[in-house]
This record gives structure tokens, C-alpha cells and sequence, in this order.
């Protein structure tokens, strides 16, 4: 849509073809995709970067490729598949001129939480980063609760402020009132600060 268009109207936008997905991709274990992210690649290119359904490993992004003039969408199933860890669940992606990467806060699943529902194991709410949108690591762990039935920290949405992340969670978690219904029926909005997190772990 243009800049000074009136986005109310359907006729203000143009859009890319659609992509259908092929339940034959990653050996025959690919449920969909959903929930994406565009976002600008070092070279310059917009891509959406999307949650895949992929059981049971749940730790897989697609990364659809958008021509220059926004008008045309593509994906290649042999290679735009990438190991993104937490890729069954929402995640947001944003690049750090500072850092020169790529970060997230991401429902990673660590070794033992993996079962046979990775959409639905929130638990773990980890730092991720990048430097190229391919190639992504495991920084630190935010938060984390032992039980993945009624527990989660899930669709966080976050910024940079300064030398830290600011984060707004929704959250499952102990209420005193017997808690959340399930981990996905959340009871909570909650705030985080990660302090100077250029500096945590391995992406620092």
C-alpha cells in the first residue's frame, strides 16, 4: 500500500501469489505454517520468515523469499527450511544495528520437555540470535517453569530499549486460584526487562 493511502480500503493494496504448502515437505512431517515475519535481510530482501507445524522436532522456520517489487512471493522446500529453535510457536524477529544480528524470543525446547505436541510445549522462553536469518543459536534461557501442562510464556512481542529487551509475555502461570486452564489459555499479561542482553551467553 502506498504511504499515503487509506489502508481501510482493500483496493489500496497490492499482494503477492499465494503459496500453498505441501504436507510431502520435510519427509512428509510438515502440518502448515503461520503467524510470519517480514523481515530485511542483510542483502537488503524482504522475506517472511514463518512458524512451521513440523512433528515432533518443532524447532523449524520457512523463509519465503519477496521480489523486489512486492508483487511476487517464493519458496523453495529444499532449501528455505532453516533449524530455528522454537519454530512451532510465534515469534517475532528484529535486527540490532549494535550487535549486527538478528534476535528473538523464542519457545525453545530443551531436551527434556520433547514430546510428540512441540506447538504446544511454551515452558521455555529463550534468547535467539543471527547474523545472517539462517544460522541461529541458543543465547540464554529468559524463563522457565518445569511444567509444560499448564505453563507458558508464549506470543511475546518485544523491543530494543537501549542495552536491553523490554517484553510483554502472555503468560501462564500459578495464580493462587488453581491457575491457567491450560498452558495456551493463558491468565496473565506480564512485563520483562532483559538487561543488557548484547552481553549474555554465546551472542555476545
Amino acid at each position: 500500500a502506498a504511504e499515503d493511502a487509506d489502508l481501510l480500503k482493500a483496493t489500496s493494496w497490492t499482494r503477492t501469489n499465494t503459496i500453498a504448502r505441501d504436507p510431502a515437505w520435510l519427509g512428509g512431517k510438515f502440518g502448515g505454517w503461520l503467524e510470519g515475519n517480514a523481515v530485511v535481510t542483510p542483502e537488503g530482501k524482504v522475506v517472511d520468515i514463518l512458524r512451521v507445524d513440523d512433528r515432533p522436532e518443532g524447532e523449524t522456520a520457512a523463509i519465503v523469499r519477496i521480489s523486489d517489487d512486492g508483487t511476487k512471493a517464493t519458496f523453495d522446500a529444499e532449501k528455505d527450511f532453516i533449524h530455528f529453535p522454537g519454530g512451532s510457536k510465534k515469534f517475532s524477529i528484529r535486527f540490532d544495528p549494535a550487535s549486527k544480528r538478528y534476535w528473538s524470543l523464542s519457545n525453545f525446547i530443551p531436551p527434556e520437555f520433547r514430546g510428540p505436541t512441540p506447538a504446544g510445549t511454551r515452558n521455555t522462553l529463550a534468547l535467539i540470535s543471527s547474523p545472517d536469518l539462517r544460522n541461529w543459536t541458543v543465547v540464554a534461557t529468559i524463563l522457565q517453569h518445569k511444567d509444560r501442562a499448564k505453563h507458558a510464556f508464549q506470543y511475546v512481542d518485544w523491543l530494543f530499549d537501549g542495552k536491553d529487551i523490554i517484553a510483554a509475555s502472555r503468560t501462564a502461570y500459578d495464580d493462587g486460584e488453581g491457575g491457567a486452564h491450560s498452558a495456551h489459555d493463558a491468565n496473565y499479561l506480564t512485563f520483562h526487562r532483559i538487561s543488557d542482553f548484547r552481553n549474555m551467553g554465546e551472542g555476545k
